[in-house]
């Protein structure tokens, strides 16, 4: 089969390709959009776009990289001969545009959490100085397991994805310290009045029936346990619920990149 996965870099100026460079802890910001399906689907592109540009402006690279740019950069290295599920990593600094396209690792049924004292510092934006959550990466296998960030024993976030947590029948997601992904803000507008936001200590989890986590790169998953903290997930209600949101979605839009 013909290699479909791709690494390309532009001068932001121009948009003329140069040299391949990440962008790693370089200054600027990053995204991650699933592509999906034959003819492929860039799955909720639009708001990546627009979370893309605003945080731009918040680190003052007055650059947009609207929906025009997009097709046409992208027209040449996607193609609908083939089926995809993969992820298309765009980041941006203040001189240059790079793409990537790696196959998404597909998660497993038994996910497993791990804890770590760690907040993301300027978590507000998805910007391009991420060394340690890669490193935090590095060190486990994305398709079971994830780590989730903490402070002051409060929960965070996950490493690649947002939390929702379960109790008594009620959602609840964690009120602050943690950057809100387009996949978490989908759930917000489809399950409206339904998110509480709380201060959700690690302490307390025994509490919790359920643990969801979801991202563009995983979608929507059910944490099965949390062992250091001998945490183990009680039903999974609202992980079914939401797999079913999220799944009428992905079969109901059709190719956003035209």
């Amino acid at each position: 089969m013909e290699n479909i996965l791709f690494k390309k870099s532009y001068q932001l100026d121009s948009y003329k390709e140069v040299k391949f460079d990440d962008l790693w802890n370089e200054k600027g910001i990053f995204t991650t959009i699933r592509i999906l399906g034959k003819p492929y689907r860039c799955i909720l592109l639009k708001q990546h776009l627009k979370n893309l540009n605003k945080s731009l402006k918040k680190i003052k690279i007055y650059k947009s990289i609207g929906l025009n740019v997009f097709k046409s950069i992208t027209s040449n290295l996607l193609n609908n001969k083939y089926k995809y599920d993969h992820l298309l990593r765009i980041a941006v600094s203040s001189n240059l545009l790079s793409l990537s396209l790696r196959i998404r690792p597909k998660p497993k049924k038994i996910f497993k959490g791990y804890i770590v004292d760690y907040k993301r510092p300027n978590f507000k934006l998805k910007n391009l100085n991420y060394q340690k959550i890669l490193n935090y990466i590095r060190s486990i296998n994305t398709k079971y397991e994830e780590i989730i960030l903490t402070k002051k024993n409060f929960i965070l976030e996950g490493c690649t994805t947002n939390l929702l947590l379960v109790k008594n029948k009620n959602l609840y997601m964690p009120k602050e310290g943690f950057y809100p992904g387009v996949t978490l803000k989908f759930f917000q507008q489809h399950l409206k009045g339904r998110i509480i936001k709380k201060d959700i200590n690690i302490k307390e989890l025994g509490n919790y029936d359920e643990i969801i986590l979801v991202g563009s790169g995983k979608g929507v998953v059910s944490l099965y346990k949390i062992e250091k903290l001998k945490w183990k997930r009680k039903q999974d209600f609202f992980f079914k619920k939401m797999l079913n949101i999220y799944s009428k979605y992905l079969n109901s839009i059709k190719y956003e990149a035209n």
